[in-house]
């Protein structure tokens, strides 16, 4: 009889959980293939383990390549005898450095290619040409669910991996978004609106899409904003994150820009107004979040005792994620200490 609990499990990991796992098979030279929609970070998170674990990161894209590619061109030695020239793109067996060949869209690929992969990721060899030790093999691909253009992986080469999944999670984005330049217009917009960070639906005839990458499109626009005209802004989140979610983006971008000086908060935060409608005080946190420093964290975090519980955590949290070196503030050691009883 099948458990039924076994039926409801999530097996599917979010970035930081994915982030550890593929670090552990890197070092223990174990080939896994990382499968989720588009854009949800799966090569971003492949190249931050390599960098992470100090590897040479190797973007083979492996659709793009012929059975023949794999192998390399044929020559004759001096004993007349034909030998193949390896791909530039496969480390010299000699090598002592360290390597993550991450073979990219690898469903997408035709099943010769696939099946031409048998020898690499099982024996770690193409024909005569073998990997150097510390070379690390992984894949990443989109689900036959999709919509993407995806060939069936022949059950060989499915054996050779270990199968990973990949979930979009907000805490995780947002985290990685605090430190990475990402607009404090997008971030504290997700924060409000997490349904909107991954919002795919492949039976939809709508180009665009929102996700983690769509997402840092918006926030490469919105950071290199000039004067645009509102009807060609909204068109350009339109092609990003498709209609839905630009309407709704657009709306708090017209909340945030209209908000008063969040210099008054930092001023007095005993005693500066609340706002009662969550779209504009997500957007002052945001404001906020984008001028903290060592000088006005205390001021920061003053007015973030006063919100919600969740909100305040999050524009603390998003401080400290931007800047680690206010946490050695003594307001923010003080906030700390609070919640930790």
């Amino acid at each position: 009889m099948t458990d039924p609990v076994a039926i409801a499990a999530d097996y599917t990991l979010k970035p930081s959980e994915l982030f550890d796992t593929l670090a552990l098979l890197v070092e223990a030279r174990q080939p896994c293939i990382v499968w989720g929609p588009p854009g949800s970070a799966k090569s971003q998170i492949a190249s931050q383990v390599a960098a992470a674990l100090n590897r040479i990161y190797v973007d083979i894209r492996a659709m793009l390549l012929d059975p023949v590619d794999l192998r390399g061109i044929p020559w004759r030695d001096a004993d007349g005898r034909t030998r193949w020239a390896p791909p530039v793109f496969l480390p010299a067996t000699d090598d002592e450095r360290l390597f993550l060949l991450n073979l990219e869209e690898l469903a997408s690929c035709v099943p010769m290619v696939q099946a031409s992969l048998y020898q690499l990721c099982l024996e770690r060899k193409l024909g005569e040409h073998a990997l150097p030790d510390g070379a690390s093999i992984i894949a990443c691909s989109n689900r036959e669910q999709d919509g993407a253009i995806v060939h069936r992986m022949p059950t060989a080469l499915a054996n050779r991996f270990v199968h990973l999944e990949i979930r979009v999670d907000r805490e995780d984005w947002c985290a990685w978004a605090a430190g990475a330049g990402i607009a404090p217009e997008v971030l504290f917009f997700i924060q409000m609106r997490p349904d909107l960070l991954h919002d795919f639906d492949p039976r939809s005839s709508e180009k665009a899409f929102a996700s983690p990458r769509s997402w840092e499109f918006v926030s490469n626009i919105v950071n290199r904003r000039a004067a645009l005209d509102p009807a060609i802004e909204r068109a350009l989140f339109r092609g990003t994150v498709g209609e839905a979610a630009a309407v709704e983006f657009s709306a708090f971008l017209k909340v945030w820009r209209e908000l008063p000086h969040p210099r008054a908060v930092i001023d007095d935060p005993e005693n500066a107004p609340v706002p009662d409608n969550a779209s504009t005080l997500i957007a002052l946190c945001g404001a906020l979040y984008r001028m903290a420093d060592d000088i006005n964290i205390g001021a920061i975090v003053s007015y973030a005792t006063r919100l919600r519980h969740e909100i305040g955590e999050f524009l603390v949290g998003s401080c400290i994620r931007r800047d680690a070196s206010l946490q050695n503030s003594e307001a923010f050691i003080r906030w700390a200490a609070v919640r930790t009883q």
